[in-house]
């Protein structure tokens, strides 16, 4: 295999000072390799897009790298200094960030907007070279008339249309990586597909590796060749995704798969996971998921040793669980 694009390796995140110390990203490690997608899955606040924004130094102020290292081109971005990350940020890495309304700044057209994106890292280009570049992306992302489109401001676009400028900024200089945090949030179901279509297409024309930020499974089944299963700031299961979607091993994975809706054979009723995730800066001993899992609720194992992530059966998987063969035997 080749060497990985982007390895971060025992990320650590916290959130405050003192005893109101949050600790978001718990020693997680996570590699891309050129020309794959990596979806990144798990319930609100398991540390997803706290990871991506600690690797590109979008965190807030409150928030500091205890720890860690995310290496890009064999260059370290949290040592970086910030000018040179900078330069990194919608070059090397492109970002579709959550909320496409509050990406989009409302005062000014969609057009200016793009071409910034092109500007930015292209400054010996003229204004109307990058506004031509900017309507060519906008074409290429889907945008019925980008020409007259282009020259209109944001809320005169849909959720869907908006999304699609902000995919077509990021992808403006054919980055290497492309991050998309929770890109088809707040999409009908129609729209989502054709969003879907568009990363899809923009991979291809970039050939970017992408990480995908989600909590939906179905979108990463969809995208995603490797699958990254988080809780409470830490890696659960790692592995394709045909063996974590087939053959899950971690309790939690086979949880989250038996919430999901099925079209095929009978009606049954959604099976929910019970309890809720750790609070914030909640103090865990043993497994994090122990309280909402059948296999490992009375282990004496689970309750008092953290599960580091472990290689299984020479296949790849990594998977952070005492009892991994046993996932099927109950869900959380």
């Amino acid at each position: 295999m080749t060497e990985p694009l982007l390895s971060v390796r025992d990320l650590v995140v916290e959130f405050g000072t003192g005893r109101d110390v949050v600790r978001a990203v718990d020693g997680i490690d996570i590699a891309v390799y050129p020309g794959e997608t990596v979806g990144i899955v798990g319930e609100s606040g398991s540390g997803k897009t706290v990871a991506m924004l600690a690797v590109l130094g979008l965190l807030p102020r409150s928030a500091r790298i205890v720890r860690g290292e995310a290496l890009l081109d064999g260059k370290d971005l949290l040592t970086m200094r910030r000018r040179a990350l900078r330069r990194i940020r919608g070059s090397r890495v492109g970002m579709v960030f959550q909320d496409p309304l509050t990406s989009l700044h409302p005062s000014y057209r969609v057009l200016d907007q793009v071409a910034e994106a092109v500007r930015v890292h292209h400054p010996e280009l003229s204004a109307a070279k990058a506004n031509e570049r900017a309507i060519d992306v906008l074409d290429l992302v889907g945008v019925p008339e980008p020409r007259r489109r282009a020259r209109q401001y944001p809320h005169q676009w849909s959720g869907g249309m908006r999304q699609r400028a902000v995919i077509a900024a990021a992808i403006a200089n054919q980055p290497a990586l492309l991050i998309a945090d929770e890109p088809t949030t707040a999409l009908d179901v129609t729209v989502q597909a054709q969003i879907l279509d568009v990363l899809r297409d923009a991979r291809e024309l970039t050939r970017a590796a992408c990480v995908l930020i989600t909590h939906d499974l179905g979108v990463v089944a969809e995208l995603a060749e490797r699958v990254v299963v988080m809780y409470a700031g830490r890696v659960q299961e790692m592995g394709t995704a045909e063996q974590v979607f087939r053959d899950p091993r971690h309790p939690y994975t086979s949880g989250l798969l038996a919430t999901l809706p099925r079209l095929e054979g009978p009606v049954l009723p959604l099976t929910p996971i019970p309890g809720q995730p750790p609070g914030p800066g909640e103090r865990i001993s043993g497994c994090p998921c122990r309280p909402r899992c059948a296999v490992g609720r009375d282990r004496a194992e689970c309750a008092s040793i953290r599960p580091e992530p472990r290689t299984l059966d020479g296949t790849g998987r990594r998977v952070a669980c005492h009892c991994p063969h046993d996932a099927h035997s109950g869900t959380p």
